[in-house]
């Protein structure tokens, strides 16, 4: 498992020249450590009588992203094992006709799920910059820098998550399929820039 490896042996097998993990298990990391920084941010607003206000708000919000740190973990294993499956059907045999055919299917199924999963990083990533918005608008304002760079690395993830989609769509022949990922690509994107510019005018750093 990616997630029990030490911080080091993980950089190491990053910088390896195995082709998994990569990009979208990287992206994942960032998305974790993102909803992490907010969840510290949330840690340190609740119990000071300054923020009675919004202490069941920073609570529930904590909640979320602790849930949202274990599951960007859960997605670095995934997008690791969704490249290194393309990888397989690429070996597969194709002397005939026959392999031909099956092989190609295969490919075309597991690149579907290769472009899934980093989308799947970059919507789940799209929300975290959501809740570390609202850490920057309302938790302990001597941690607001923490905020903002859990808005950032969100941002981050959000952004390697579609690279490693769009990368993945030249391979994929279902007109159906692409259209519906472009449509989705265009509407993430467009609400990160979005929250990031709104967002980070607010933290006044």
């Amino acid at each position: 498992m990616l997630s029990d490896m030490s911080l080091k042996e993980f950089l190491e097998k990053l910088s390896s020249n195995e082709p998994a993990p990569g990009g979208g298990s990287a992206a994942a990391l960032a998305g974790s450590i993102a909803a992490s920084l907010g969840c510290m941010v949330a840690n340190l607003t609740i119990g000071k009588k300054k923020y009675e206000e919004v202490e069941e708000e920073m609570k529930n919000l904590k909640v979320k992203l602790e849930e949202y740190r274990d599951k960007f973990l859960q997605l670095m294993e995934e997008d690791a094992e969704a490249f290194n499956e393309v990888i397989d059907a690429l070996k597969l045999p194709k002397s005939t006709e026959e392999e031909k055919k099956a092989r190609n299917e295969k490919i075309q199924e597991k690149t579907k799920k290769a472009t899934l999963v980093p989308l799947q990083i970059a919507k789940d990533a799209l929300e975290v910059m959501e809740l570390s918005g609202v850490t920057i608008e309302k938790g302990y304002k001597m941690a607001k820098s923490d905020a903002a760079i859990s808005l950032v690395m969100a941002k981050a993830a959000v952004e390697g998550g579609l690279y490693n989609v769009k990368i993945n769509l030249p391979s994929i022949k279902d007109e159906d399929f692409l259209r519906d990922i472009n449509s989705q690509i265009e509407k993430i994107e467009g609400e990160a820039n979005t929250l990031q510019l709104r967002l980070l005018s607010k933290a006044n750093i």
